[in-house]
């Protein structure tokens, strides 16, 4: 099963970008079972279409031989590095959807030492630096992310996506300069709803709710339906207050979408902000019917349990207890709910 490398930063946050690969297209040729010739010239470039075939059809075994026969031939040529790098951020790609998370980390910093690699001989793509950065942030490098990030600008001054990478990383830590790089990509592209989503929060972060208020609603008339966007709005609306707008908007969400963690949490947010935890419950449990494959769908479960005991459902918050624990959560995460739900009072004798 391929894996669409544009459509990686969903995301994450992470919300609004997904990994690229910049440099190859795909083709039908297969390797040849004969004893080849030493790589050279036109035949690197088989070889590396051979290869990205199969990395498009998901037969990794045949790839990875392959690949392993440029870097040993090639071992000057980028383009087999970066084509590793994407091999390794599938399997890292495939653990987080399994819900293995520190396993995914893991292997996204796998797939991040070869993309160095690659940028060691191709470090003027700013393809390649765009894509290094996202793997980067993936694998929880966030200061090597930003640096990719700024490389990729210079390299690339039209392309408005290094530019939001950068200062999404930003907008917790420094929503000025956030702020400052959004404005550039706006000047450039003034109708990009997810400048304008994240200028928003910017600007919020910084104590302007008004104009925050009002780029949020330029950015959900260009977004429409645009899922990441809605969601960043939906959480300039809370963080302001005004939870029912921002109910709105995510209740609207289709119910795939919305039983998804991103969204689950900001609905969740939304209602223990207006008194009602029983519905912040409710979203966690909808988000834990959704995902229950997950290896971590325990996390879901302790959430839910938690805003059941903020409502006084003791049973419910016991039954959700009891379901973490049967999908092994961690003993501490288990420990520090029962601990938070005890100061409530519900467990009492």
């Amino acid at each position: 099963m391929g894996v669409d490398m544009f459509r990686i930063i969903a995301v994450a946050c992470l919300m609004f970008a997904g990994v690229t690969a910049s440099l190859l297209s795909g083709c039908s040729d297969e390797p040849s079972n004969e004893e080849a010739a030493p790589l050279i010239g036109e035949s690197i470039r088989h070889s590396l279409e051979a290869a990205e075939s199969y990395l498009t059809t998901g037969n990794e075994a045949h790839a990875r031989s392959i690949l392993a026969k440029v870097m040993e031939q090639a071992p000057d040529d980028g383009r087999g590095y970066e084509m590793m790098g994407r091999l390794e951020l599938r399997r890292g790609i495939e653990l987080r959807e399994l819900g293995l998370i520190d396993s995914a980390r893991e292997q996204f910093r796998d797939s991040f030492l070869w993309y160095e690699k690659a940028l060691r001989f191709m470090e003027k793509s700013g393809g390649l630096c765009q894509s290094a950065g996202e793997v980067a942030q993936l694998a929880g490098l966030d200061e090597k992310a930003l640096s990719l990030y700024m490389s990729a600008m210079e390299l690339e001054p039209d392309n408005p996506k290094p530019s939001l990478c950068a200062a999404q990383l930003l907008l917790d830590t420094q929503p000025d300069r956030a702020e400052s790089i959004l404005r550039s990509v706006l000047d450039a592209h003034p109708d990009q709803s997810h400048a304008l989503a994240s200028l928003a929060l910017a600007c919020q972060a910084q104590g302007r709710d008004e104009v925050a208020a009002e780029l949020a609603s330029k950015a959900l008339a260009i977004a429409g339906d645009q899922v990441a966007v809605r969601i960043v709005i939906a959480r300039v609306h809370r963080l302001s207050g005004r939870e029912r707008e921002a109910l709105e908007l995510l209740l609207a969400l289709p119910d795939e979408v919305r039983s998804q963690e991103s969204a689950a949490s900001e609905i969740a947010l939304c209602w223990h902000s207006l008194g009602q935890p029983l519905n912040a419950g409710e979203a966690w449990a909808d988000c834990f019917r959704a995902n229950a494959y997950r290896a971590d769908a325990w996390r879901f479960a302790l959430r839910a349990a938690e805003a059941m005991a903020d409502a006084d459902r003791e049973s419910m918050a016991a039954s959700w207890l009891e379901q973490a624990v049967m999908l092994d959560a961690p003993d501490i995460e288990v420990e520090q709910t029962r601990s938070r739900i005890a100061k409530s009072g519900l467990f009492e004798d």
